[in-house]
């Protein structure tokens, strides 16, 4: 249990925090009744009650009346789809209750205890009036913490030694342990469900508002924008939206994008039309004739002003006709560099949240995922260690758990406690990144190649396997997305990337070679950064 969960306060003032951003991005309200709620602070959470202090009995009245609902309705979605019911305090006063009149028009900026892993307050605007959020059906209610840390229904590690497989050669680990499945004409990952994507204190929030929008009504939250470092699941979280909204209604138009793909396509599209073509009038066509357009990594988008201007006109086209917009970024939309102010304004009309590394009771957990995934049987002990031990990101979780059990099938040995420690003792998580550059140079010295040879377009055998473990490194030792790594190596696409780090991790469970090309070279580089 984290202490997060242990002490009432703080869990009260964790779903207070996120209940006042719905209830500050809620279009239905007006400035004068949000801030009835800006007064308020919470107490203690105790199963499903949650302690709320008043200035006064009015606020009290105003709450449990006029505005009883949308409360309860921001209390639910804030606590992961559970409801959560108000008992209300009365502080006492040194006012006269009349001072509520007199409330300011702008919401305030900031929130009573402010936690620094809740999202940022949407910018105060004049919204187009939308209906309030309606009540989620039971079923979906249902779905919002059936993943739970320390709950989960992935084997337990005891009850299936590893020695009873010793020579298990696991499939790669991912979200799933399985190769992505790319639609073709969403572009989703189907491997990437609200199923196979593991809640924690870190991104239960993120994850209810992603069902809520996935399912139709989050209304008030459009658009949507999700932000967080690299290899925090940002990217599942934006395929698993697509692929719920398939699933409830399968008439719906999803399209997923990244901004690299997007920025091709719109570069193709101005390309002089073939005659009886009409190259940009497809690519309007393709993005604007959607339900749900979901774009990763836009803050790539930046300094592009063509491309920018194009997305803009998309954006409100859609946002007019009330489709709903999700965008993922490495940052909050406000720090978006290179972006108009008036593009700005629109990404912050909607709802922002933000995605935090996990915690321990959360990393554990989504080890669990993995390895149940790829039928991959890991003692506690040693999902224990390695979730100890890195702590940033999901990706280093998977690589760690990749190389233990690579080596352990490699050597026909059981996963223990013991060979973790072994094989990761150099792995271990440092201050300083790596950049890629600095990987790439290794790499190619490393193989008698240059620096040209790996970011060119050379084909041959030695060039490829050796690029395909640069990608490799690249993505395992620093933060960098899939569209980054991939612009660092000649401008190649992120699904490339992605396919050349997949080979390498399968090679590495099968191959002795393999692996101990990219335990030397990571040793290698880890020590320079000593």
């Amino acid at each position: 249990m984290s202490a997060q969960q242990a002490d009432p306060g703080a869990k009260s003032a964790m779903i207070w925090s996120n209940a006042l951003t719905l209830l500050r991005s809620n279009s239905a309200l007006t400035s004068r009744q949000k801030g009835w709620f800006e007064g308020v602070l919470p107490e203690a959470v105790y199963g499903t009650t949650i302690i709320l202090a008043v200035e006064n009995t009015e606020t009290q009245h105003v709450l449990q009346s006029e505005l009883n609902t949308q409360l309860l309705q921001a209390l639910e979605l804030a606590n992961g789809g559970v409801p959560l019911f108000p008992a209300f305090k009365i502080l006492a006063q040194e006012t006269p209750a009349e001072d509520n009149e007199t409330l300011p028009v702008n919401v305030p900026e900031q929130t009573p205890a402010p936690r620094p892993t809740q999202p940022r307050k949407p910018v105060t605007a004049t919204f187009p009036a939308q209906p309030t959020v309606s009540h989620y059906d039971d079923a979906v209610v249902q779905t919002f913490d059936d993943i739970m840390p320390g709950t989960t229904g992935f084997p337990a590690a005891e009850t299936a030694p590893a020695t009873t497989s010793p020579n298990f050669v696991p499939a790669s680990f991912g979200s799933t342990g399985k190769q992505p499945r790319i639609d073709p004409a969403t572009h989703l990952n189907l491997n990437d469900t609200f199923d196979t994507f593991v809640p924690g204190d870190s991104n239960r929030f993120a994850r209810t508002v992603a069902l809520a929008v996935a399912e139709g009504s989050g209304k008030n939250f459009n658009p949507l924008c999700i932000y967080g470092g690299s290899g925090l699941g940002k990217t599942h979280l934006l395929n698993a939206i697509g692929n719920y909204a398939l699933l409830k209604q399968p008439n719906t138009r999803v399209l997923y994008a990244t901004s690299e793909e997007f920025t091709n396509e719109y570069i193709d599209s101005l390309r002089p039309d073939k005659p009886g073509s009409n190259r940009i009038g497809a690519f309007n066509r393709k993005y604007r004739e959607v339900d749900v357009l979901l774009i990763d990594d836009i803050q790539f988008l930046g300094g592009k002003k063509e491309t920018l201007e194009q997305f803009f006109n998309i954006f409100n086209s859609l946002y007019r006709a009330g489709k709903r917009i999700v965008i993922v970024s490495d940052v909050a939309p406000r720090n978006l560099k290179d972006f108009e102010e008036r593009m700005l304004s629109r990404f912050q009309q909607g709802l922002t949240v933000d995605v935090q590394p996990p915690d321990l009771e959360t990393r554990i957990a989504i080890l669990r995922m993995m390895a149940a995934s790829a039928d991959a049987r890991i003692p506690n002990d040693v999902l224990d260690l390695i979730a100890e031990r890195f702590t940033e990101n999901i990706r280093e979780l998977e690589g760690a758990l990749n190389r233990v059990t690579a080596l352990a099938s490699l050597n026909g040995q059981p996963v223990t406690r013991a060979l973790a420690e072994q094989t990761l003792q150099d792995f271990f998580s440092v201050e300083v990144e790596l950049k890629p550059t600095d990987i790439i140079a290794k790499v190619a010295k490393y193989f008698h190649l240059t620096f040209d040879d790996l970011v060119g377009p050379g084909r041959q055998k030695n060039i490829t396997l050796a690029r395909q473990i640069a990608m490799y490194l690249t993505r395992d030792l620093t933060s960098m997305s899939l569209v980054n790594i991939g612009q660092v190596f000649g401008g190649r696409d992120h699904t490339t990337v992605m396919h050349n780090c997949k080979i390498i991790s399968d090679n590495m469970q099968e191959k002795q070679e393999i692996y101990n090309y990219v335990t030397e070279l990571t040793i290698q580089l880890r020590q320079r950064m000593d």
